[in-house]
């Protein structure tokens, strides 16, 4: 049995339009002068138009063409499917306020609360019927933009995948944080150095088993020919903050977690890089090929842009 694609690979989508057009004109001369075509051409259409619907479609009367029962079914289905063949070929109007579209991102958990919450709630004001989904980044996200798990994934690293488009979003600067009550908070002067002698708490960042993976944190450090003692590194940051509360350990973060809302009173940056090139780090805004075209992907990809770091 013939599949559905097969069937309509036979039918001439133009056969449509013709038809949708002596409906209405009810006069052969004067559809063709509609679809600016000769008479000649216009009988020959609907000879085609006959044999697809193996019916006559029209009886000739002193006014015109009378269409048949089956042309009349079938005008009462004409116009909804024709607007939605125009739909699919110039799907270019997008509202937000009626998009009920879904859309996902991968951040670093770190600029979660700096980007993905100022996001939703600029969309929401906008588009309230639109649908967001975070998820926590990932050393690759090339599989899961190119399958549409993903959306838009803000990456470390600029990828070398031609098929990614890469926005850069700016750089951030790092700083390291403590509890209030730390010891190195009674030090008028604080290094780098003072700073090493304590142990520190980490993110840690989903792996991929085929990836090698350098922390950009400990590529900075390591540039300066230091390194950190990493204490602990969990995926939930509820568990961070805790053992950040509890105990002398330390945390590298962007230099904008001090003003996150709910944090910046049991939180103290106590050291800030120096903002230099070789100590800050760039991030990227990744999406794949076949979103460009999208007028509400390029909607939800310029509010990401507009969220600051």
């Amino acid at each position: 049995m013939a599949s559905l694609e097969q069937k309509l690979a036979r039918v001439d989508l133009n056969l449509l339009v013709s038809l949708s057009v002596l409906l209405k004109e009810k006069n052969v001369s004067r559809a063709a002068e509609r679809l600016y075509l000769s008479q000649s051409a216009m009988s020959r259409t609907l000879q085609r138009l006959r044999d697809l619907f193996e019916d006559p479609l029209f009886h000739r009367s002193s006014s015109g063409i009378l269409p048949t029962e089956k042309a009349q079914s079938i005008e009462a289905l004409l116009p909804d499917l024709l607007q939605k063949l125009e739909s699919i070929l110039h799907d270019d109007h997008f509202s937000p306020l009626t998009c009920n579209k879904h859309f996902s991102i991968s951040l670093p958990t770190l600029t979660s609360h700096a980007i993905f919450l100022p996001l939703v709630q600029s969309i929401t004001s906008e588009a309230p019927a639109l649908q967001l989904s975070e998820y926590p980044a990932k050393l690759s996200s090339n599989k899961s933009l190119e399958s549409g798990f993903l959306d838009f994934a803000i990456h470390i690293d600029k990828p070398n995948d031609p098929a990614l488009i890469a926005t850069p979003l700016g750089q951030i600067s790092l700083a390291i944080f403590s509890r209030p009550s730390h010891p190195l908070c009674s030090q008028k002067s604080i290094t780098l150095a003072d700073c090493l002698t304590y142990r520190f708490l980490d993110l840690n960042v989903k792996e991929d088993s085929a990836i090698l993976f350098t922390n950009p944190i400990d590529s900075i450090l390591l540039k300066q020919g230091v390194q950190r003692d990493i204490q602990l590194k969990t995926s939930q940051l509820s568990i961070l903050f805790a053992l950040l509360q509890s105990s002398d350990t330390l945390l590298i973060a962007p230099s904008f977690f001090a003003n996150i809302s709910g944090y910046e009173k049991n939180l103290v940056s106590i050291f800030q890089f120096e903002q230099t090139k070789e100590n800050m780090i760039e991030l990227f805004l990744l999406q794949h090929q076949r979103t460009v075209n999208s007028a509400a992907h390029q909607w939800v990809k310029e509010k990401i842009l507009q969220q600051s770091l």
